[in-house]
């Protein structure tokens, strides 16, 4: 079973499969709804965490599977997602939990700027670099990504400057956010 969360019509979300035991008949398809709420939320960070997991894993297939592999979890465990503190920030453990293991999973090593931040780092800090350092979100938006203040943001990055200064965590050059596809958070 796949569940595809990218809308293309501007119907509700839906996905169905057929399961048959031996000497079943065909039965109709089930047909699953997600909850309008998991379909925004994951409609919403799915660019973000997609862009994020390229950075990190250099593989555009597999950041791909990450990705959708995460957003699967999440609609099937949206009910205790939703009614957690931060639900962005289980969605952002899960996303970087699947990215670890596929990391770990795969053959090629990776030695660039962004693994390097990744080992030498702490994990919100390492983060922060990538979000704000290569990818040029602003601290809102990768606070949004996250499921953080846009406050921490820019304390982790601070601290990971300090700890390790240089080009790794280099602030990004021209105006912050300006190459960001992901939604900009209103105040």
């Amino acid at each position: 079973m796949f569940v595809s969360l990218r809308r293309r019509d501007e119907r509700p979300v839906r996905a169905s499969w057929r399961q048959l035991a031996p000497g079943d008949a065909p039965q109709p398809a089930i047909e699953m709804v997600l909850p309008l709420e998991c379909t925004a939320f994951c409609l919403q960070h799915q660019e973000g965490y997609l862009r994020y997991a390229r950075e990190r894993v250099q593989d555009a297939w597999m950041s791909r599977q990450v990705v959708e592999t995460a957003l699967g979890n999440l609609a099937t465990t949206w009910p205790e997602v939703i009614s957690s503190a931060r639900p962005a920030a289980v969605a952002w453990q899960l996303l970087d939990a699947l990215i670890v293991s596929a990391l770990r999973g795969s053959r090629a090593v990776s030695s660039g700027a962004v693994d390097a931040v990744h080992r030498v780092l702490p994990q919100r800090q390492a983060d922060a670099v990538v979000l704000r350092c290569r990818l040029r979100l602003s601290e809102e938006e990768a606070a949004e990504l996250m499921g953080v203040e846009a406050w921490v943001v820019a304390s982790e990055l601070r601290m990971a400057q300090q700890a390790l200064p240089g080009e790794l965590t280099a602030a990004p050059l021209g105006p912050v956010g300006a190459q960001s596809p992901v939604g900009r958070v209103r105040r």
